[in-house]
């Protein structure tokens, strides 16, 4: 069950006790293909619990059990897991349960995100509009990377990213910033799995011709491709530094090849890193800030 179907549910008020007649998917059993599912679905069902008891605040067993079509015992048990995880906490009087507050800790990554969106956004609309282009904000995740959010062009014939979509860290100017400042053992790993890789997927770079693409973007600070990625688009990007100076982020403009020639996104390269000078600095200062008397 997703998140969305979750919270279309109405709260159920049943009777202390009340359960339902779902396979008790938290029961042992046999290790083999069962066991795996079993394990799996007491997963999706602590999921799902959490995304009930963030929407009503709290909940009763029975009343968890009957929105999630599982056995009281079964709930319990998932509960008493989310628990000893400091994820879930249990009011002794009503016994009812509800988040902890260690649940925040999980939000931390998003948060920063977050503040990673609000700061760019304004430097983002800058440079659209002096290059009148889409300009797009990257995060990377693992090994790949992902546009988190984007400011398109006003032109009728422009590039307009997926927000959500995420693309291997070889594929693409916003892809090689973010692995170029990757720490070297990353690096290497990389490069090493490329060639196991390349069996399966034609469009995978050779190590070495990747490896020297990015010396170049730790040379110059940014990276440049006319016809990039997807064929007729051009682009150039820029790292984002964190506090400490590893690079997390990138923003990327992109456009149509037939506008956006090499010397012209060399005209703007300046504007790109800039920017991204400055939410660094603001994402430094936004990290670091220590809070005032009142806070």
């Amino acid at each position: 069950m997703s998140s969305k179907s979750i919270r279309d549910l109405e709260r159920p008020r049943t009777s202390a006790g009340s359960e339902t007649t779902a396979p008790d998917e938290g029961a042992d059993v046999e290790d083999g293909p069962d066991r795996t599912n079993a394990s799996a679905l007491a997963v999706e069902r602590a999921a799902e619990i959490m995304f009930l008891l963030a929407e009503w605040g709290d909940g009763s067993v029975s009343e968890l059990s009957e929105a999630t079509g599982s056995t009281g015992s079964a709930v319990h048990r998932i509960l008493t897991a989310l628990r000893r995880k400091d994820l879930v906490s249990q009011d002794v009087d009503s016994q009812r349960y509800a988040l902890s507050w260690a649940v925040l800790g999980l939000a931390r990554a998003l948060s920063a995100r977050s503040d990673l969106r609000t700061l760019a956004y304004e430097h983002m609309v800058k440079i659209r509009d002096v290059s009148e282009e889409t300009v797009t904000l990257n995060v990377r995740s693992g090994l790949e990377r992902v546009c988190i959010e984007q400011v398109e062009s006003f032109h009728e014939v422009r590039w307009v990213a997926e927000i959500g979509r995420v693309v291997p860290l070889h594929s693409g100017v916003t892809g090689k910033v973010l692995l170029a400042y990757a720490t070297p053992k990353e690096i290497t790993a990389y490069l090493g799995s490329l060639d196991t890789g390349r069996r399966s997927g034609p469009d995978i770079p050779e190590s070495s011709t990747l490896a020297r693409e990015l010396d170049q973007v730790r040379q110059r600070g940014y990276a440049l491709a006319v016809r990039d990625r997807i064929r007729g688009i051009s682009a150039i990007s820029a790292p984002i530094r964190e506090p400490g100076g590893m690079v997390g982020a990138a923003l990327t403009l992109a456009g149509p090849a037939e506008r956006c020639t090499h010397e012209q996104l060399k005209s703007w390269v300046p504007h790109l890193t800039k920017a991204t000078q400055e939410i660094s600095e603001l994402l430094g200062r936004s990290r670091w800030q220590v809070p005032g008397n009142d806070a």
